[in-house]
């Protein structure tokens, strides 16, 4: 019975359907502190933190971690679990060495143990983190074996994300061409799912492909839509990449003051969450959008 809950959480949760994962999990958060079964319990900690760390409260999914005992040694999956956990909040909060050293333990645990699933997902955790490091050439990589796990084991959300990954890391690069077959791919994967979230992340990593190429009519309608859903779930870190990325379709545009308020808007929220590369980002943005804005003035009124 356990095991089907937390099926249904875990389903719920990889479609998006963040609220309905919630309600159950803390559910069964208090069914279990009563009847016992750690195991089982530690599951659905997880998923609550996870649920947390998506709508952006990155160190109040720590800080619920933090307030248990730890699993036992008996328990290596709970305890492979919450390194990965605990690994990617660390990287998202710019503790860069701390999340190194608990993904890889959280990786080696996982390996040693035969955990395929587990360990795909702690790869796909260490290549986002290299990915906001700039180390696009080793975030592929580890794109590429999640991949590899995903096929072997047939699971659709790894696959979606190994594939979105290697596409993001192209995107990244400005190899927009080579990127949106990856992106694209990855999309049919979500949409066949009903995972709404992960095709808003896709749309988005899509539109600055199209602007890249100069089609900024696509990307505003890809970007709109991806603002649309990342507001309405509360994916607050989705949404203030979607703010900075409409951002920059106003200044391709040339309309610096939009551009501008938009930019403000994703900093300010970058702030919110404590999201350290994103205000270093979106500040960097407006600083270019200010330079822009006065090299037109200067070039007008000589």
């Amino acid at each position: 019975m356990e095991n089907a809950k937390y099926a249904e959480v875990r389903g719920a949760l990889q479609r998006g359907e963040l609220e309905n994962a919630r309600i159950a999990a803390e559910a069964e958060i208090t069914r279990l502190a009563d009847d016992g079964g750690e195991t089982e319990l530690w599951k659905f900690r997880l998923a609550r933190a996870e649920i947390l760390t998506i709508r952006g409260h990155t160190e109040e999914a720590l800080e619920y971690l933090d307030s248990f005992a730890l699993p036992c040694a008996s328990d290596p999956e709970s305890v492979a679990s919450i390194k990965m956990y605990r690994g990617y909040c660390s990287g998202i909060l710019g503790h860069n060495e701390v999340s190194h050293s608990l993904l890889f333990e959280a990786e080696h645990l996982a390996r040693e143990e035969g955990l395929l699933k587990l360990l795909g997902e702690v790869l796909l955790c260490q290549a986002f983190i290299l990915f906001r490091e700039k180390s696009y050439r080793s975030s592929s990589d580890l794109y590429r074996s999640a991949l590899e796990i995903a096929q072997e084991i047939r699971d659709w959300y790894l696959h979606g994300h190994g594939l979105w990954g290697i596409g993001k890391n192209l995107m990244i690069q400005c190899q927009y061409l080579d990127a949106m077959p990856w992106l694209t791919q990855s999309l049919r994967i979500f949409e066949a799912q009903g995972a709404r979230l992960s095709m808003s992340t896709v749309w988005s990593e899509l539109a600055v492909c199209f602007l890249g190429l100069g089609d900024d009519e696509k990307a505003m309608e890809l970007l709109r839509m991806s603002e649309h859903v990342d507001y309405k779930a509360g994916l607050m870190h989705s949404y203030q990449i979607d703010l900075a990325n409409i951002g920059n379709v106003y200044l391709h545009r040339r309309d610096y003051f939009t551009a501008l308020s938009y930019y403000q808007r994703a900093v300010l929220l970058a702030r919110e969450i404590k999201d350290p590369v994103s205000v270093k980002k979106w500040t960097y943005n407006i600083n270019l959008a200010y330079a822009r804005m006065k090299a037109t003035i200067d070039h007008g009124n000589p």
